[in-house]
């Protein structure tokens, strides 16, 4: 089950463009959802940075506008920042409804250890998340990859063999490689000879001279 986590905003009245905004520290952003109006709001950019960086895409955040009684349910849906800075700029949030089911994609985390690795093998992941459906109390943080199932050069991993919580829906195809074990490719360089110049030099005149029979 995802962890839930708090974030506090403000209504945003348009009074202050975004700009003014940020120079206060204060960082716009909007709540939306499935038959819901979007609403304009603000955050404190300290509490919301925070949030963001233990949060991802797929854990519902708890949160509570001043002076509304009833907190929403919501998920971080996108995070505009400043190419330069990386400081956020915007953030965009999706209310979502306890009974309604709703997508994410979430993160796969590696667990053990791949035994194909004491046969000189390498591990090579090929997604890092996948798609899923469900209620929002039933979305999982992470999903875990194990690796020790990778035995040999001819192993590997799909979606399929993923152990998925239940009521939880995976809409990534089965077939879908998660991680395999290979052998690395050894790159062999080949040895370029030079040939000093004076040899060259003596060769090229040995080419242009007449030979005794021409002569």
């Amino acid at each position: 089950m995802a962890t839930a986590i708090s974030l506090t905003a403000q209504l945003r009245d348009g009074s202050a463009t975004p700009k003014a905004l940020r120079r206060a520290q204060i960082i716009p952003g909007v709540m939306y959802g499935r038959k819901y109006e979007p609403r304009s709001l603000q955050f404190d950019y300290r509490s919301l940075a925070s949030v963001v960086r233990i949060a991802g895409p797929n854990i519902v955040i708890t949160l509570e506008i001043e002076g509304e009684n009833t907190p929403e349910s919501v998920l971080i849906r996108d995070v505009q920042r400043d190419p330069i800075s990386e400081n956020i700029l915007h953030v965009d949030l999706y209310r979502v409804v306890a009974d309604e089911r709703i997508t994410s994609m979430v993160p796969l985390v590696e667990r053990g250890r791949a035994p194909a690795i004491d046969r000189g093998c390498v591990v090579s992941i090929g997604i890092n998340a996948i798609e899923v459906e469900c209620l929002p109390k039933d979305m999982p943080p992470f999903i875990e990859v194990d690796l020790s199932r990778l035995v040999d050069e001819h192993s590997h991993i799909t979606v399929a063999d993923l152990v998925i919580p239940p009521d939880v829906t995976v809409l990534t195809p089965e077939t879908t490689e998660v991680a395999h074990a290979m052998i690395p490719r050894m790159m062999v360089e080949e040895e370029v000879v030079e040939v000093p110049e004076e040899i060259e030099e003596a060769e090229a005149a040995e080419e242009e001279s007449p030979s005794e029979d021409e002569s």
